[in-house]
């Protein structure tokens, strides 16, 4: 499954979105080189956290921070949910961007796998 993730702090509401969003359909990708970003994908679930609670579990740590972003509705991959945390770390940091999409090819994360 393709899946894309849209990360996005609102200073405005003093809140971080996380959106999950994939590709509906089965479409073949052959290529070594696809490129994701050409999919279309739709919406399949938003997140929403309080900046205050996300600052505290980052001072805690990396694993605190996943266990913070992860819940019953929303539990990405172990993985996943390490690269979103990093970028979700990034934002609180001062990253000049304030939105961060992050991509993911379940193909290519099973192949790491195997290799290991």
């Amino acid at each position: 499954m393709l899946q894309r993730y849209d990360i996005s702090m609102n200073s405005d509401t003093t809140r971080l979105s996380i959106k999950e969003f994939a590709v509906i359909g089965r479409k073949p990708r052959k290529s070594e080189y696809y490129n994701l970003t050409l999919e279309n994908f739709s919406l399949i679930h938003e997140v929403t956290f309080d900046v205050d609670t996300i600052r505290a579990a980052i001072k805690e740590g990396s694993e605190a921070l996943i266990s913070e972003l992860r819940s019953d509705d929303f539990f990405p991959i172990d993985p996943c949910s390490k690269i979103i945390a990093e970028k979700v770390t990034g934002i609180f940091n001062g990253d000049a961007e304030p939105v961060s999409e992050v991509y993911f090819d379940d193909r290519t994360l099973l192949s790491t796998y195997n290799e290991e």
